[in-house]
This record gives structure tokens, sequence and C-alpha cells, in this order.
């Protein structure tokens, strides 16, 4: 299925506009005009549970942000302060997880974001570790330190720069299944959280290299009509070897996490549909589920809900 990136910008001197466009991110935001001349600006760009957001705030004002649905990461510039659970922090960026509200006041200021669904960095985290994990993953708004916030930076430009720059090319399901998936391990590796240890060191060290690989091809395959043998060649190694290596690392087998894979990927369809025109059927076939009494159980294990429950959230 191709889905093309969804773009929006707007200039305006007129405050009024400008917080109606800022609603449509923070549902309640309140600007004060300035008494010189300003320009407001807003950009965003947004494809399957991947969205960016750039905006400049040339006036004061406040908002605020009630426990947000995807993972939320801005960069904060100039001058503003942002409260969440019980935090406050300033310029550079910030992770919000955790389940309560953020507000934010700011005299002038220019932030940029980026959001990813929160359910798809859980299965990521999930597949890297080999364990159930919570809902809200990570346990601070601010990266581990210095190198891990520049690292962050690097891919939140790259994202930004794909997401506008190179929309063209991310109507690939491929291309845009790779950005999400480099974003969601980026964001496992720079912020803390409880899937990875206290170091944040990367997949490298929680899983060995071939099962680290096997995983990625997996995610990035999961939509075609991929076996286990085509993830074993892909790795170089066999199947019987790739079958041992799985079960050694995460208690599981290739095949498994094969369908758990696409499991997540028939959610973000689900999540994305207009329930007037797509169907659970459908959305079943198409992620290589023959017998919908089959997807719906195995669905509901996977996601604590039925496929048209999500359908129709």
């Amino acid at each position: 299925m191709t889905t093309p990136v969804a773009g929006f910008e707007l200039r305006t001197t007129d405050a009024q506009e400008a917080e109606q466009a800022l609603a449509t991110i923070f549902p309640r935001v309140h600007l004060r005009a300035p008494k010189q001349a300003f320009e407001f600006s807003i950009r965003s760009a947004a494809i399957g549970r991947l969205a960016w957001t750039d905006h400049t705030l040339p006036m004061p004002g406040r908002s605020a942000l009630d426990e947000p649905e995807p993972i939320v990461v801005l960069q904060l510039r100039g001058d503003i302060d942002l409260q969440h659970a019980g935090q406050s922090f300033g310029p550079g960026p910030v992770l919000l997880d955790a389940p309560d509200q953020a507000t934010a006041t700011w005299d002038t200021a220019r932030t940029s974001g980026l959001t990813l669904d929160r359910g798809y960095v859980r299965a990521t985290a999930a597949r890297l570790t080999g364990r159930n994990l919570p809902s809200h993953l990570f346990r601070s708004g601010s990266p581990r330190g210095p190198a891990e916030a520049r690292a962050w930076k690097a891919t939140a430009r790259y994202a930004a720069q794909s997401l506008t720059r190179d929309a063209d090319a991310l109507s690939s399901p491929v291309l845009q299944s790779s950005l999400a998936h480099h974003v969601a391990l980026s964001l496992l590796h720079a912020f803390p959280n409880v899937a990875l240890d206290d170091e944040g060191r990367a997949a490298e060290r929680v899983l060995p290299p071939v099962v680290r690989r096997a995983s990625e091809f997996i995610d990035e395959h999961a939509h075609e009509a991929i076996t286990v043998d085509d993830v074993a060649a892909a790795v170089h190694v066999s199947t019987r070897g790739l079958q041992a290596a799985f079960r050694r690392s995460l208690d599981a087998t290739p095949g498994e996490a094969l369908r758990r894979a696409r499991l997540d990927g028939a959610r973000r369809e689900l999540l994305d549909g207009d329930p007037g025109v797509a169907t659970v059927a459908a959305v079943a076939r198409r992620w290589g589920f023959l017998h919908l009494g089959h997807f719906a159980a195995a669905y509901r294990r996977a996601h604590d809900e039925l496929p048209s429950q999500t359908l129709h959230r």
C-alpha cells in the first residue's frame, strides 16, 4: 500500500490564525500578540505513524498537552520552560512519554519535534530484548548524555529531511518502514528506558549480530511474502542455525518473530485506516493472514484488543 507524505505549511502575522494552527498540536494554547510586528510560521509532515513539526513562536504564550498518545520528542530553542512529569526542561531535546500533562510557557521560542507511534516503539524494543515491556518505556525527558543528545539530533535532522525534501521517495513502504525503525532505535539508544540497560548501549550488546540483523530484515520486509528461509539467506546463515540463534537469545523462533512483525504492521494499517473503507479481512490478507479467525485471535493476544476495535478507534 502506497501512502504519500502529508505536508502542511503556514506563515502568518495574525495571532488568532497562529493560535488556531498551533491548537491542532497543543489543544490548549494561548498566544499574546506582541506590540511590534511579527511572523508566525509552522511546517509539518507526516507519514504512517511518524510525524515532524517545526514552528517559530515570536510572541509570548502558553500551552498544555494531556498525556501524549504517541511518543513525542521536542527540540526546544529560545526562552521556553516546559514542565512534564514533575520535571522542568529548557532548551534542548526533551522526550514526553510519562502519563502526565505537559505544559509550556515562553516569551519567544522555536520548537521542532518528531512523534512516533508508542506501540511501534514498544514492539521494536520487545523484539530487541525478547521481553514483555510496559506501554511507557522511557524514564526521563532528557538524553543520557551529550553524545546521545548529538546522535538524536542527527537522527531528527535526517528524519525531517526525509519527510520534507525526500518525500517522494517515502512513497515506498520499504523506505517508510526503514525510517520508522531507524527513529525507534535512535530513541532507545538516546533516552533512558526500561527496555535497555542504564548505560543505554545499543542492541548489539543485547542480541548477537545475526539475530539483530535478522530482526531488522524481518521488520523491513514483513509486508512481503518472505519465509524464514529467506530471512536466513539474507543474513548468510542456515535456517537451522538461525532457529538455534533465536532460541538461545529470544526463546522464540524466527517464524514467531515474523508473525509478530506482521501483526504489528497490520495494527499500524488498521490505526491509519478509514473504518468506512478499510476492512479487517483486507488488512489481514495484505499481511499474510488468510484465516480471519486465526488472525483475530493472534491479534488479540498480541495487542489486547480485537482488530475491529483498532480500526474503529
